[in-house]
């Protein structure tokens, strides 16, 4: 993955004007985003140097502590919340889920702005020692750097550039960082639409695969697919012809299926994971395989940033 290195300078001209959605950029604003950049560099190795996979308990508690101290480091009021108990359980929904780090800033003025973003990747354990951080010209690379370690970043450093500008124009400035959301957030979704209803904005931190600049407006629902195949077991050497094998059955159901993706209506839907057989000399009885839809029609607005 690879961050961009000016998305945040306009990151930071949107969010640090969250009182003025229309306001003009501020001189002010990119001067100090440019001189905050090398912090932000720094927080952005210290995250995607701790391995945060959604089912890694271990390192999404380690990631979690690193960001509320960070948090705490900047005055802000932090929780750790396990969502678990509230979870919306899955058929893939784990038993036990990642904190929720969550810091309240208190401002003098009287809306509620909200700010997400999560930490877990899709990574498996043992990755980061073949890909680590680094930074090659005007780009950094590392796992999850860009969905979505960067927006904890940005955040981060958001915050503390209002600081350094005295900015307490908001009634409350909450950060919402999760770690279950490439799982779907069973667990966390529920605080999400709490807390989403009880501010007067929320703006998500969220990597987006784009070349432009682009706030978007809306995003993607999602889903999950599984396919189930029951056949029949036999001995694959000796007597093949009397099993039902239902590999070759899910295989032809799912290139039947390949094509469902609409990209004209924003829906994709995509095969990721199979599993079929117990044994290699025997006829598969059962197979089955998942698969992620997104559906969207997503609003965007273009925005300029200083390069």
């Amino acid at each position: 993955m690879k961050f961009p290195q000016r998305q945040f300078l306009l990151a930071a001209v949107c969010a640090a004007f969250v009182g003025s959605a229309f306001a003009a950029p501020d001189a002010r604003i990119a001067a100090l985003a440019a001189k905050e950049k090398p912090a932000l560099l720094d927080t952005l190795k210290d995250l995607v140097s701790i391995e945060s996979g959604s089912r890694d308990l271990d390192g999404l508690e380690k990631i979690s502590n690193l960001i509320a101290d960070k948090f705490k480091a900047l005055g802000g009021e932090v929780e750790l919340i396990d969502p678990s108990a509230e979870a919306y359980r899955m058929e893939d929904t784990p038993e036990k889920m990642g904190r929720v780090v969550r810091a309240t800033f208190k401002g003098t003025g009287k809306k509620k702005i909200l700010l997400i973003a999560h930490m877990d990747t899709v990574y498996t354990i043992g990755m980061l020692n073949k890909q680590p951080f680094r930074i090659d010209g005007d780009k950094a690379y590392g796992l999850g750097i860009a969905d979505d370690k960067q927006g904890i970043a940005v955040i981060t450093h958001i915050v503390s550039m209002l600081q350094a500008m005295k900015f307490k124009e908001y009634g409350t400035l909450t950060v919402l960082i999760n770690g279950d959301e490439e799982i779907s957030s069973p667990g966390a979704r529920a605080l999400i639409t709490r807390m989403g209803a009880e501010h007067d904005a929320v703006m998500s931190f969220e990597g987006a695969y784009v070349k432009e600049d682009k706030l978007s407006l809306a995003t993607a629902g999602i889903a999950s697919v599984t396919l189930h195949v029951a056949g029949k077991a036999s001995h694959a050497g000796s007597a093949p012809e009397l099993g039902v094998n239902a590999l070759y059955e899910l295989s032809h159901q799912i290139l039947q299926m390949r094509d469902l993706s609409d990209p004209a209506t924003g829906l994709k839907m995509n095969w990721t994971i199979s599993k079929s057989g117990t044994n290699r000399n025997v006829i598969p009885a059962s197979a089955t395989a998942g698969a992620t839809c997104a559906c969207s029609r997503s609003a965007t607005t273009t925005a300029s940033s200083s390069r």
